[in-house]
């Protein structure tokens, strides 16, 4: 049961050179059982969204988002600090959703800096979206995380072509260890277990992609190099005698297919990486 109210703040333009729009939300995730490693059985959410953009000149516009927010079940920071890089364990209280700029001239469009990029079409599973971490601390509602990086795309008729690279690494984020959607086995009751070390990889990662649209169907193919933003795990014992649990993340070389086509009613969906 999730019961949820919008609240618009405002939504306007002024001669198409300034646009901004922003919600409250709240919300309410109740669960009929508690789990082996929490106790709770409701969560309480309330967020805030702010997100404007300007033209600076005829060919570029800027866009910014923020994101302010609460719950009470610490999966949100309590210190107010403000983050850019979505590298925390818990999400942080106040943090910068996008930050980029787009410059257009013709077929050609250009975007640098925070940016949201999707290249799954798929409606639960998508092995094609290596751009796209993930914020998994409520599994039941994960939200897209923001990525620095320089897209590049040509866009004429039907065809799209894409070349990106992304410019910092960032990873999905995960359940919390002390709440349900972390589920132990029984052997490790008594253990304790702690976040251990985050070991993040540098350089860039770069993809390109291919996208055809025709009359009844679309598919694409795609090229990624990089790094999972999916974690793998190992553990060390501290001095202490607890369970470190670190975070690495492997090197990945992705080549992809999706494939859309829509009938009178549904559409079949198909995607593989």
């Amino acid at each position: 049961m999730k019961p949820a109210w919008l609240v618009l703040l405002c939504s306007f333009a002024q001669a198409q050179d300034f646009t901004q729009r922003g919600y409250i939300e709240t919300s309410l995730t109740a669960y009929p059982q508690t789990a082996p490693g929490d106790s709770g059985q409701a969560i309480g959410n309330a967020q805030i969204r702010y997100e404007a953009s300007q033209k600076i000149a005829s060919w570029v516009r800027l866009y910014v988002a923020f994101d302010a927010r609460t719950d009470s079940h610490r999966m949100a920071e309590r210190d107010w600090r403000f983050d850019w890089q979505d590298r925390s364990i818990q999400r942080p209280a106040f943090s910068l959703r996008r930050l980029s700029a787009v410059a257009h001239k013709g077929p050609i469009s250009f975007e640098f800096g925070k940016q949201f990029i999707r290249w799954g079409k798929a409606d639960v599973f998508n092995p094609m979206d290596r751009f796209a971490p993930r914020d998994f601390l409520n599994v039941v509602d994960t939200d897209f995380l923001g990525v620095p990086a320089a897209r590049l795309t040509y866009e004429k008729g039907s065809e799209t072509f894409e070349i990106i690279s992304q410019l910092r690494f960032t990873p999905s984020r995960i359940p919390l260890l002390n709440q349900r959607w972390v589920v132990l086995p029984e052997q490790a009751n008594g253990i304790t277990f702690v976040n251990g070390q985050r070991r993040y990889p540098g350089g860039t990662a770069t993809g390109v992609r291919w996208n055809h649209l025709a009359k009844g169907y679309e598919y694409s193919f795609a090229f990624y190099d990089g790094h999972n933003h999916l974690s793998q795990f190992d553990a060390a014992i501290t001095p202490k005698l607890a369970v470190a649990i670190n975070q690495s993340y492997a090197q990945m070389r992705m080549y992809g297919a999706t494939a859309a086509v829509p009938l009178r009613w549904f559409t079949l969906k198909g995607e593989s990486a």
